[in-house]
């Protein structure tokens, strides 16, 4: 068996904060329940200024497991704090509600501020026009959320051989929760060594391990099977292949000739979860694409996965694939992803299902490429930069809230290489 851990002399690092609007999924945020509301309205009202009448602009994004009835209870709480006169709460109200001045104004007082006002009050805060957006949001949100491979308990007491297979299945799949994913991997390959029959226990083992033909007896069999929600994560077959790193070396067993049969039988190029409920979603391309907060391994078959995915329609417009790569972990200079990306149509609308669901909540096409700048400037990544300077970009575009140029994060920086590269490419200079 070929497994692909983390290099051990590659320290783990969390993502740099430069102000980037990035593409990967945000870091947790505390709800109205869980901290001081005065706080969190003073927050708000400070990260996105004054808005202008009619104009929704998100303050922050909805947490992680967002439900409706945690929102409603946020709502109650804002209603109560609006009606006792709270300042933080008013202040909200100014900033939240298109009719603030003629609730104010009302002779009933605060006391005419009803359920439904503090509902749009925090409708607005997460960036939606109205609540039933807002409710219509976490419901499309809960739709697609689908647990982590270390979400699964997968304690040694797994009982029978069914539970087994999961157990080894969730192990083999690489986590973005923060656990030591090189030890979850190990223990998957010495499972899989002491018991080789763990590979084609079930489809998902399948899957995971590369057992194509045995695989395909199943899909002759159940031909849905392909499409079909199965295994421990409740995910479709395809994506225990790209986010396995426990792989068979057998002769007979092939990940990428795994995909190529999953996507015959009608599996979903774009296939995908939100993980912990966030956006952007965790496709089969950011699976196979790898790397991450904590530098999660590639898949070992990674740039042929990568093209057959692309070559059967993923949307290369993967902003969690990109993030991923780009400003988390530690940092890899090695352009290939963008290579292979960018040739299937990176940077181009491609009205992708992700983006025909989430819409606006995805970063642009274009803009991915733009922070994909801004990235290599700022982690003195001259390779890519390289690249990406080829491709006619605007290199003086700002990126992100705090509104800078590449060449400016490269200034701030010192990384001198990536200022000359910048400068032979035409891109504005800045005085040192």
């Amino acid at each position: 068996m070929l497994v692909i851990g983390v290099p051990r002399d590659y320290p783990s690092t969390w993502a740099l904060s430069v102000g980037l609007r990035s593409a990967g999924r945000a870091k947790p945020s505390r709800s109205l329940e869980t901290c001081n509301p005065n706080i969190l309205f003073q927050l708000a009202g400070a990260d996105i200024g004054p808005l202008t009448k009619g104009a929704v602009m998100p303050s922050i994004p909805l947490p992680e497991h967002a439900s409706i009835e945690h929102l409603k209870k946020q709502a109650k709480l804002v209603q109560q704090l609006v009606r006792s006169g709270d300042d933080g709460a008013l202040a909200m109200m100014r900033e939240f509600h298109p009719r603030s001045a003629e609730l104010s104004r009302s002779p009933d007082g605060l006391d005419a501020f009803a359920r439904s006002d503090a509902q749009l009050m925090v409708a607005r805060l997460y960036g939606f026009a109205s609540w039933p957006k807002l409710r219509d949001a976490v419901r499309l949100v809960r739709e697609h959320t689908r647990s982590d491979p270390a979400d699964i308990d997968t304690g040694s007491d797994a009982g029978s051989a069914a539970n087994s297979v999961d157990r080894f299945v969730a192990l083999a799949c690489v986590s973005y929760n923060p656990v030591d994913v090189q030890a979850r991997l190990v223990e998957a390959a010495a499972m899989f060594a002491a018991d080789p029959s763990l590979g084609t226990g079930s489809i998902a083992s399948m899957a995971a391990t590369g057992h194509h033909r045995q695989l395909a007896e199943q899909l002759e069999a159940d031909i849905d099977a392909a499409r079909r929600p199965t295994g421990p994560n409740g995910w479709p077959p395809v994506l225990y292949t790209v986010y396995s790193r426990v792989v068979s070396e057998r002769d007979d067993c092939s990940a990428v000739e795994t995909i190529r049969l999953l996507l015959a039988h009608g599996a979903d190029p774009n296939s995908g979860f939100l993980w912990r409920g966030l956006v952007p979603p965790f496709t089969a391309l950011t699976g196979a694409l790898g790397w991450g907060e904590g530098d999660q391994p590639p898949h070992p078959d990674r740039d042929r996965l990568v093209r057959v995915l692309l070559d059967a329609g993923a949307d290369p417009n993967d902003g969690q694939g990109l993030y991923n790569n780009g400003l988390a972990g530690t940092a890899h200079d090695d352009p290939t992803h963008l290579r292979l990306l960018h040739g299937h149509g990176l940077g181009q609308d491609r009205n992708g299902p992700w983006y025909q669901r989430f819409g606006d909540r995805l970063a642009a096409p274009d803009e991915l490429l733009h922070d994909e700048l801004a990235v290599a400037a700022w982690r003195n990544l001259p390779n890519r930069l390289r690249f990406l300077v080829g491709l006619d970009l605007d290199l003086d575009r700002q990126s992100g809230r705090a509104g800078r140029t590449p060449m400016e994060l490269a200034v701030e920086q010192g990384h001198d290489d990536i200022i000359e590269i910048l400068r032979s490419a035409g891109a504005a200079g800045v005085a040192r």
